[in-house]
Order: C-alpha cells, then sequence, then structure tokens
C-alpha cells in the first residue's frame, strides 16, 4: 500500500552527483521524477522546510546514492539543500561526495562546544550544504538520542528549504526508527535483484 515513488536505473557513473544543469541521461531524469512525485506526496504540508528521511532495509541499496542526487535535482531548482548523513555505522558521503572536512555529525553529537555552523560543508558542483557522519564513533544509538541531532533539525528548518537525512538501514540497526518522527517523509530505497522479497 506504500506509495511507489519512481525507479532510478542502475548507474556505472563513479561520481556520486548524476545529476546536474547538463546532465539528459535516463538516470538524471529518473531523479527529476523522483522529485516531482516527491512534491505531490509533500502538497498538503504547510512547513516551509520539509525534512526527508531516507532509508532501505540493508545496507548497498543505493540510499546514499538516491539521498545525494535527490538533494541535487532539489538545489536545481534554487532550493535551500541540506544533507545529513545521519548514518554514523557505515557512512559513505564522503566517499561519494569527496568531502576533506574534519568534522562532521558525531562530533557535533558529542562535542557540545560545537555549534552546526562548525560541521557544515559546501558542496560547490551540487550546490548544496552537507554534514558528513564523522568518525565511526563506539556508541551510536546513545548519540543520536542524546538531544543534540534536534539541533541540527531545528537549524536546518530556519535556514534550509529541504533537509534530507540519509540514516542507517532499518533491518539492522535500530536507529532511524528512534528517530522517524522527527520526518515530514520517508523515502524507502529497495535495490532490484538484490534484496530477499522476504524482508
Amino acid at each position: 500500500k506504500a506509495p511507489f515513488l519512481g525507479d532510478i536505473p542502475h548507474s556505472r557513473i563513479k561520481n556520486g552527483v548524476v545529476v546536474t544543469e547538463q546532465s539528459n541521461n535516463n538516470v538524471a531524469e529518473a531523479f527529476r521524477l523522483l522529485r516531482t512525485n516527491m512534491g505531490f506526496m509533500l502538497s498538503g504540508d504547510q512547513r516551509t522546510t520539509k525534512t526527508i528521511f531516507i532509508t532501505s532495509t540493508v545496507a548497498a541499496e543505493g540510499k546514499t546514492f538516491v539521498a545525494i542526487n535527490l538533494a541535487a535535482s532539489l538545489a536545481l531548482l534554487k532550493k535551500r539543500v541540506l544533507l545529513v548523513g545521519a548514518d554514523i555505522r557505515k557512512p559513505k558521503l564522503k566517499e561519494y561526495l569527496k568531502i576533506t572536512s574534519k568534522l562532521g555529525l558525531s562530533h557535533y553529537l558529542n562535542d557540545s562546544s560545537l555549534q552546526v555552523e562548525d560541521i557544515i560543508n559546501y558542496h560547490k558542483e551540487a550546490d548544496f550544504d552537507v554534514i558528513d557522519s564523522g568518525v565511526i564513533p563506539p556508541n551510536p544509538s546513545e548519540l543520536l538520542l542524546n538531544g543534540r541531532f534536534e539541533g541540527i533539525l531545528a537549524y536546518g528548518r530556519l535556514n534550509y528549504d529541504y533537509v534530507i537525512v540519509d540514516t542507517s538501514p532499518v533491518n539492522q540497526v535500530t536507529d532511524t526508527l528512534l528517530l522517524g518522527h522527527h520526518a515530514d517523509l520517508f523515502i524507502y530505497v529497495i535495490r532490484a535483484n538484490y534484496l530477499d522479497k522476504r524482508m
């Protein structure tokens, strides 16, 4: 009964960002369609900032790839977008986006002296802001529940049109379920010919 938002073809492009102003391949078009359908899902929401969580059942289903390119497609519409790497167990954002910053989400959650602005990176190519996951901590669930994560979402609501949150797979850890009540919309990524249908 879940609404079907679209399907993304497999991409052999090594770069994490496939949606650009010049791109007109089938992958980029699929993301534009996803963006449009997501807009229909949020059409009744009067809030000025939309918080979208992206998750999957297991790892390697493509949720980080979807999160990055959905953010890029929204930025093409001149929307202010913040992409948050909230999968602090198996982070991929830094690898995909070639982020060089030493500070990330786990540092902010652990250090009350850090401000949200201290961990935001600007991705010039795709024209959106990014908060990388940071180092992998020994206590991810406890960090995400210490109240600091809400500060990032509050900052996002004040300064952006969209906050895209790349979260952990729901069948492997509880992190996403613990934070899910903050989302205005969940996008659930399922990788074809990969996920066991019984899951």
